[in-house]
């Protein structure tokens, strides 16, 4: 998948949900009419038309990009996910999570989703799916299934493509409501959140910088694949070694999870 399908996809996603949400509208219209209901009764069909509205507007603003991008969108090579050190974030609906991670040139180069789409998670309430221990796929360009997150409160355990247990992050918490602590082994990261708007920066134990996540910093020869400057932009330290940004993107699995989707 490269940025200009992603548009695509996403579109076609909005249109789909904004038909949908219009059938409880003609059910709601044909029971007033044959139990000639109060005026009041047509109130329950607000949610739906708002959400409606909103999903066409998200539809038509998608559409308008992916046509855009069809005029000079130029593949480029493939990156790895794990080579590469500056990639944009991107999420499609999932009952939880399903986050693409794109090149600067507008490619694919890996994505973390929900491991079970089970057709009840799509309708449980946010509130009622966090009792589920989930776990989420990290895929690589090939769209090869390499590492598995498995969420669970506090903890995060990351098993291999063999499902085998290879490290798990516990979260420790602070005195300060923005710096969190999550130590995996005999190492640390300290993730600190700004107030007010999304920017995250993940520091080594030594206080070095690990990555640095953003919204609103898009570089600006970016701009004409990405459409949407407020799209997270994550970067990280060009010596972080493989092992360090699966960690990283282990607490990005656990920040976005029910976000952004």
């Amino acid at each position: 998948m490269n940025i200009e399908k992603y548009y695509k996809y996403t579109a076609i996603s909005a249109l789909n949900a904004s038909l949908i949400s219009c059938i409880p509208i003609f059910l709601f219209v044909g029971v007033f009419i044959i139990s000639h209901s109060s005026i009041a009764f047509l109130l329950l069909l607000a949610p739906f038309g708002i959400y409606s509205v909103t999903c066409f507007s998200q539809y038509y603003l998608h559409k308008r990009r992916f046509e855009k991008l069809n005029k000079f969108l130029n593949v480029g090579k493939t990156r790895s996910i794990l080579k590469t050190n500056t990639v944009v974030l991107s999420f499609l609906p999932a009952p939880s999570l399903r986050m693409i991670v794109f090149d600067r040139d507008g490619q694919e180069i890996g994505e973390i989703k929900d491991e079970k789409f089970s057709l009840i998670r799509w309708y449980l309430p946010f509130l009622f799916d966090h009792f589920y221990t989930k776990s989420y796929g990290f895929y690589n360009t090939e769209d090869e299934l390499q590492y598995i997150f498995t969420i669970k409160k506090d903890r995060i355990e990351i098993k291999n493509k063999n499902k085998k247990t290879i490290s798990k992050i516990i979260e420790l918490k602070t005195d300060k409501r923005l710096v969190s602590n999550f130590l995996y082994g005999d190492n640390m990261i300290t993730m600190k959140k700004s107030f007010g708007h999304m920017e995250y920066h993940f520091e080594k134990e030594d206080g070095q910088t690990l990555a640095h996540l953003r919204k609103g910093w898009m570089p600006k020869e970016w701009t004409k694949r990405f459409m949407d400057p407020n799209q997270p932009l994550l970067t990280i330290d060009h010596h972080a070694s493989d092992k360090e940004i699966i960690h990283v993107y282990a607490l990005l699995t656990k920040i976005f999870a029910y976000s952004n989707h």
